[in-house]
């Protein structure tokens, strides 16, 4: 797609990110936010299936009809697709359950298995994140919107962001062989895609997962850690690829704001076995 048509469908992507932000925050202040537990274990709340639901209706009115791949649409028949919406109502569904805010509704357009478009909406903390590869990222909070670029690695610090429900060994190894090539690490905590916007914003250098996770979960904040400047690669050094399929993982990977740090050679240290 064009330059120009993303920008203009990335403020129909913001509108309809706010309608569902909207409606996860009714039932974020309800009592009963109607728990289940899907097939594979996971939870499931009334706020992703409320989500999931103005989601795909509103892009689904769109000019441009686009298939939508959420992770809460059990019934899609799943083909290639070269460009495809792809969705996460509520990632990030343990942290709305123990309410601590770090929750995020996300909406990507992938094209031939890139992420061009990515919004990403916290609505708990407020904050509104944007970003189209190749033109730049935005974030919007208290009603102002101002350009993020991220910066050169420092070389005596480094600020790692990390998942508050998700943390492993393999993390814990890996701030660990950190301190050994910087002065000092500081930790940034934070839950679901924001961890990606945190190094998009420069808020933190690094974000390394060494977990599982599926497409849905990082493709809106790749966008927008894209855009800003940041680079996204598994731990070998390539661009990850998205596709029209259901429960599809991510590779392990990494986000850096510096993409010409060696951070490689840093993961190469790493015991992932």
């Amino acid at each position: 797609m064009k330059e120009s048509e993303l920008i203009t469908l990335s403020k129909e992507v913001l509108t309809i990110c706010e309608e569902a932000s909207n409606a996860v925050m009714d039932i974020y202040g309800a009592d009963n936010d109607g728990i289940e537990i899907k097939q594979d274990g996971s939870p499931v709340t009334l706020a992703d299936l409320s989500s999931h639901k103005i989601i795909s209706e509103r892009l689904s009115n769109l000019d441009l009809l686009f298939p939508i791949l959420s992770e809460e649409d059990t019934k899609k028949e799943y083909t290639d697709a070269p460009i495809f919406w792809l969705v996460d109502p509520l990632d990030g569904t343990k942290e709305f359950i123990n309410r601590n805010g770090e929750f995020t509704v996300n909406v990507a357009l992938i094209e031939n298995g890139k992420p061009i478009l990515g919004v990403v909406a916290a609505p708990a903390v407020g904050e509104v994140f944007y970003g189209i590869p190749g033109f730049g990222s935005f974030k919007i909070a208290n009603d102002i919107e101002h350009r993020i670029i991220t910066s050169e690695q420092d070389q005596s610090n480094c600020r790692i962001t990390l998942s508050k429900s998700h943390q492993s060994k393999a993390d814990e190894d890996f701030i660990a062989e950190t301190k050994n090539h910087f002065q000092s690490v500081e930790i940034v905590p934070a839950g679901s895609s924001l961890k990606l916007c945190r190094v998009a914003e420069n808020s933190a250098d690094i974000y390394c997962r060494l977990g599982p996770t599926f497409q849905w979960d990082i493709a809106a904040g790749q966008a927008v850690a894209e855009g800003s400047g940041a680079s996204v690669k598994d731990l070998s050094g390539q661009s990850l690829s998205y596709e029209f399929k259901a429960e599809t993982k991510n590779p392990y990977f990494y986000c850096a704001a510096d993409s010409k740090y060696p951070w490689q050679e840093i993961l190469e240290t790493l015991d992932l076995d």
